[in-house]
């Protein structure tokens, strides 16, 4: 989730509650909350902090998308973002308000929102396939 002023009728909050029921009704092992800023550079293979983590993290994403015949834009943008302090322009992901990854044991299972070739896939897609049992067996939704 992204660490932003909550807007009126927050929607990461009525995911997060869903996602605690799921985990309440054994629909889902275990739910984690990482918050991040709106953008995070892009990966440079140092983890040395949680900008770091969190660039990596997205890097398995799209690594997951790219596999699957999936992509992670436009809900992740990459893009170029300048500062006033330098010249250089860094590369960056601005990251979706909510994204859910859903892992089968320790392996990537799903990323939500992401593209297809048929549309596009969102939490709520998401939610509604946890609810069903159409993502995975045992998940754990990060």
């Amino acid at each position: 989730m992204r660490d932003a002023a909550p807007p009126p009728d927050d929607p990461r909050a009525t995911v997060l509650n869903r996602l605690r029921e799921f985990r309440t009704e054994g629909i889902v092992d275990d739910v984690s909350v990482r918050i991040w800023g709106t953008f995070v550079t892009a990966p440079d293979g140092e983890a040395d902090d949680p900008e770091s983590l969190a660039g990596e993290r997205v890097a398995a994403f799209q690594r997951w998308a790219e596999r699957n015949g999936h992509s992670l834009e436009p809900a992740f943008e990459w893009c170029e973002r300048s500062s006033l302090v330098s010249e250089a322009g860094n590369d960056v992901i601005r990251l979706p308000l909510q994204c859910l990854a859903v892992y089968e044991d320790d392996r990537l299972a799903g990323v939500f929102p992401c593209s297809t070739p048929d549309g596009t896939n969102t939490v709520g897609d998401c939610l509604e396939r946890l609810k069903t049992g159409d993502i995975v067996g045992d998940s754990t939704v990060e």
